[in-house]
Parts: structure tokens; sequence; C-alpha cells
């Protein structure tokens, strides 16, 4: 096979021929595996720009690959590109928190970015120093000494009054920035004053609280128990046998729309789940599951698509719309604002930016957060558009 035939080429030292058949046959069939084989040969030619093009191409799609988050690291840094390197391992460093080699990868960008800096200052010293000289030089001239050594001065003259003229500007900047903080803190002070005198009404107190739930850097914090608080008389829609507890005034209500979309298989081992609309005032529930997080829809984004499976609970604001995806499996549209609940069945989720273009494998798909375009393909999804993805990790 080709394939095994790159490999081996690059096993053996024979850079050209490989780099010449991957891009060739790549060019034919649009295989991503030969595309990464490439990527590597581009590397061991040291053509790490390109490299890093290749890498960073096939990364996008595969966000969840590891190996393709490490290829595409190391050639920018050996392209010299250490910012963009920094700025994707890091990244990488939350979806794989794990990866000692990620961590490697780091701190050998921030030991490079280091001895830029100092070759940068010793480059400036140098120019400085031969500055110097230069003047030094003009002084011992002894034809026109007198000329040159006073275009000297003026020059100084000159450096010394735009010196000046920086610190006046940037004192300026200073003041004027103090200022607008002081009347910032003046307007602030003002509105609490206006507070208590009554004048402003309070912020309205959330109706429904989640406890023990937070997003920490892109990761959704996970937990076995998420306590819900209703307050005033407010509603949510959940699936009634992750319920463990419920105390104060409440009503329950089936859904008649919902409760016939029943799961039985091995994820929810065979049982089925219905949803229910809980209306509580001052009400306390409970649930527990392994693991469950949360995440709020904005206006900006207005909507969220979750795979059905993963989907505990969410706010009756929505509208709610399920679609079946090729008799496998559903994914439920939620559109509007207010917060969701999922469960992630032990893994961690992970909240990603997307903008443009990407490829999720199946499994590790939750749901997506905005006006995204999904394709599901054979064994995993196509996402185009802006907004953020779930992952599971």
């Amino acid at each position: 096979m080709i394939f095994y035939q790159i490999q081996n080429l690059i096993k053996e030292g024979k850079i050209d021929e490989a780099v010449e058949l991957a891009e060739k046959e790549y060019s034919k069939s649009k295989d991503d595996r030969l595309y990464n084989l490439y990527g590597i040969a581009l590397f061991k030619k040291k053509e790490f720009g390109k490299a890093s093009e290749v890498f960073g191409e096939l990364y996008r799609k595969h966000p969840e690959n590891l190996n393709l988050l490490l290829n595409y690291s190391r050639a920018l840094i050996e392209s010299g590109n250490l910012e963009e390197a920094e700025r994707v391992l890091r990244e990488g460093s939350m979806v794989f928190p794990e990866s000692e080699k990620l961590s490697e990868l780091l701190s050998e960008c921030q030991r490079r970015k280091e001895e830029m800096k100092e070759k940068e200052g010793e480059r400036e010293k140098i120019e400085e120093e031969g500055k110097i000289l230069e003047v030094e030089e003009v002084k011992l001239e002894k034809v026109g000494e007198k000329e040159e050594v006073g275009e000297a001065e003026e020059i100084e003259k000159v450096e010394e009054k735009i010196e000046e003229l920086k610190r006046e500007i940037e004192e300026e900047i200073e003041t004027k920035r103090l200022e607008e903080e002081g009347e910032k803190i003046e307007e602030k002070e003002k509105e609490e004053e206006e507070k208590i005198e009554g004048r402003i009404p309070e912020r309205e107190e959330e109706k429904i609280e989640l406890r023990k739930i937070e997003e920490k850097e892109g990761l959704l914090k996970r937990g076995r128990i998420l306590e819900i608080s209703l307050k005033g008389e407010s509603e949510i829609i959940l699936r009634e046998t992750f319920i463990i507890f419920i105390s104060g005034s409440y009503k329950l209500f089936p859904l008649k729309k919902i409760e016939d979309q029943k799961i039985r298989d091995d994820f929810f081992g065979g049982k089925n789940h219905k949803f229910i609309k809980i209306r509580g005032i001052d009400c306390e529930v409970t649930l527990s599951a392994e693991y469950i997080s949360a995440f709020e829809v904005d206006e900006i984004y207005g909507k969220a698509v979750i795979l059905e499976p993963f989907l505990i609970g969410f706010e009756p604001s929505f509208k709610y719309n399920l679609t079946k995806i090729k008799k496998t499996f559903s994914l439920v549209e939620l559109s509007g604002q207010g917060k969701v609940i999922i469960y992630t069945a032990k893994s961690k989720a992970f909240i990603k930016n997307v903008d443009g273009e990407t490829r999720i494998s199946a499994p590790n798909f939750v749901g997506a957060i905005g006006p995204l375009k999904l394709n599901f393909l054979h064994d995993s999804f196509e996402i185009s558009g802006s907004g953020k993805i779930i992952l599971r990790i």
C-alpha cells in the first residue's frame, strides 16, 4: 500500500521521495492519513513552515487527536512561530491536562522565547556600543574635528528633546487615565447612593440558581451532585430518573410532547428517561449522575444543539425540537436563552470556541452552542460557522 510505502521511505531517510509521493497521492485521494505523512516528511526535511500549515489544517479537523496537536506545536516551535505555538499548547493543555509531552513542549517554547529575548538584548547592547565607538572615532579626527563634534552635540540635544517630549506625553496619558478611573469611581459611588435612597431599583434576583457548577478555562466543572434552587415561582424541565431529592413547595407536570421519546440502550442502562416539568416556590432539587455539567445560553448565541442521551435538563423558556439522524440517534435543538444541564458519562466536559470548519469524532461530541451547521458522517460531525462546541474528554 502507498501508506506503508511512504512510511518506509521516511524510515530509510529518503525524505525527498517521501514528500513527492505523499503530496502526489494526497492530491488524488484526499486521505488525511497521507496528508499527515506529508507533514511528517516536510518536518524531516526541515521545511517547518510548510509542515506547520499541514499539521494545523489537520488539527483543526481533528481537535481530539493528541498526536496531531504535538506535531503541530513542534512544527510551530521549529519554524520560530513561538507566540502561536504557546497559544496552541496552552489551549491543548486544557483538552489534554494529563499530557506530559504537552508540558515539556510548553517549557521548551518558553525557554526559546527567553533565549530570543536575551539575544535581542545582546544585539541592542552591541548596537549601542557601536554608536559610542563611532562618536569616539569622530572626536579623534583631525580634519574638521570641531565641526563634527558640534554636529554630535546637536544630535544629542535633539535626542534629549525627543525623550523629554515622550515623558510629557506619557505623563499626560497617565493623568488622563487616572481622571477617567476617578470619574468611574464617582459614578459607581453615586449609583450606590441612589440605590440606597431607593431611586434605582435593585437587579431582580435570579430565579433559578445552579450550585456547584462553574466554567474554568473552558472546562465545565463536573460533579456527581447538582443542586438546583427554584426561587419565587419558577420552572425547570428535568429527566425524572436523575432526580434524587425535592423539597419545599412544588408541583410536577408530565410532558406529553417529550415523554414518548424514550431511550433504551446501554448508555442509560436500558432504562426509560422521560422529562417532567417542576414548578417550584422556594424549592430545592438535587440531581445525581456521573458526571453532571451545566452551561448557559445567552442572547448572543441564541440556541444549543445537544446529542439526545446527554441532555438532563433545561429551562422551559427554550423551544424544544428533536431531530432523528439516520435512524441511529437524535439531536435536540433548544432555541432561546437559559440554563442547560448535561450528563457526560464519566468524562470531563470541555467547551471549545470554533470559527470556520472543523470535524469532531462522534464519541467525543456532546453538543454545540450558537448558529453552527452540523453534518453527520459515518463516524464524525462536520461543523461550520462561529460558536462553541462541547466535547467529552
